[in-house]
């Protein structure tokens, strides 16, 4: 039986200020909001959901308002991380399948608020992944998810290239989001193997300093990224962070035009080649972003 996981729910992008991370977005990227800033005292935290492109982004932060957010699974990632991106979370026909399928591999499995689900829950279930099974936090949210019903790409008079047409970047949304890894071989069979996703390509960048696998879950392509230069951002953040998720890649119409408007709006490029460009974290509220002309082989967007 097949993995039943469908398209990306969102990425989140933690932050120590979500109305300024969110004015943020807006502001750079016309993002548009579909579920407005909100509290969850089930995570102690404040967060929304905006569109950019066909991928949904999750702005965070834990509720510093809040007696004991710092006991909470997301405040104790800021704590340890801090501004960072957090996971990455799809939706899915089975949420009980893909339980059965981590939990007959050893892979953990949470409900909300980190409490262990010890029985497989219904297809409508969500769930997510212990972070050290499968490298970064993984989240499956089944089909009658309530979010997913007021998802706009999921209208049928959705826009998919609204972007492409009325934005500088003209992006039609994510190329690959990284996950940095110290084992690819493990994390592959991780990615490809328990989760049933699909390897693409691989390759080597003197750009990001990796090795990488490209596997594709779901809709997504998911890059798993060894450092093996000194120095850039990914083995900065692999001595600082271990083994994360790390970066969001997305495609863009051309690197000049992209990197001269990034640029207007405060966001500095550390480095470039003829298909990529990297920006600086601090000036993209303490994420990496890569801005790419490149589609990997294979990949839902890229040319037969």
């Amino acid at each position: 039986m097949s993995i039943a996981i469908g398209r990306l729910f969102h990425i989140i992008h933690m932050t120590n200020d979500v109305t300024a991370l969110e004015a943020w977005y807006d502001d750079v990227f016309s993002v548009r909001e579909f579920m407005p800033h909100n509290y969850s005292r089930f995570e102690q935290r404040d967060a929304s959901l905006v569109v950019l492109g066909d991928c949904v982004i999750e702005p965070l932060a834990p509720a510093f308002r809040v007696p004991g957010w710092e006991t909470m699974p997301l405040g104790r990632f800021y704590q340890r991380f801090g501004s960072h991106w957090h996971s990455i979370a799809w939706y899915t026909d089975d949420a009980g399948e893909i339980w059965q399928r981590c939990t007959d591999a050893g892979v953990r499995v949470l409900t909300g608020g980190g409490a262990w689900a010890g029985t497989r829950p219904g297809a409508d279930g969500i769930i997510m992944t212990h972070p050290k099974d499968t490298i970064t936090q993984l989240q499956f949210a089944g089909p009658r998810d309530t979010v997913q019903g007021r998802d706009p790409r999921f209208a049928p008079d959705w826009d998919p290239d609204w972007w492409v047409d009325n934005h500088p970047t003209a992006t039609p949304g994510l190329a690959y989001t990284t996950v940095l890894t110290r084992d690819r071989e493990r994390a592959e069979k991780i990615y490809a193997g328990v989760l049933g996703g699909t390897v693409l390509h691989k390759g080597s960048s003197t750009l990001t300093g990796t090795h990488d696998t490209y596997v594709l879950v779901g809709d997504t392509v998911v890059q798993l990224s060894t450092p093996n230069t000194d120095g850039t951002i990914a083995a900065r953040d692999m001595a600082a962070n271990n083994e994360i998720h790390h970066a969001a890649a997305f495609r863009v119409g051309g690197l000049d035009a992209t990197e001269a408007y990034l640029t207007s709006k405060g966001i500095t490029t550390l480095a470039r080649d003829e298909r990529t460009l990297l920006t600086d974290p601090a000036t993209t509220h303490g994420v990496p972003f890569r801005w790419t002309t490149w589609d990997v082989p294979g990949s839902p967007r890229a040319e037969p």
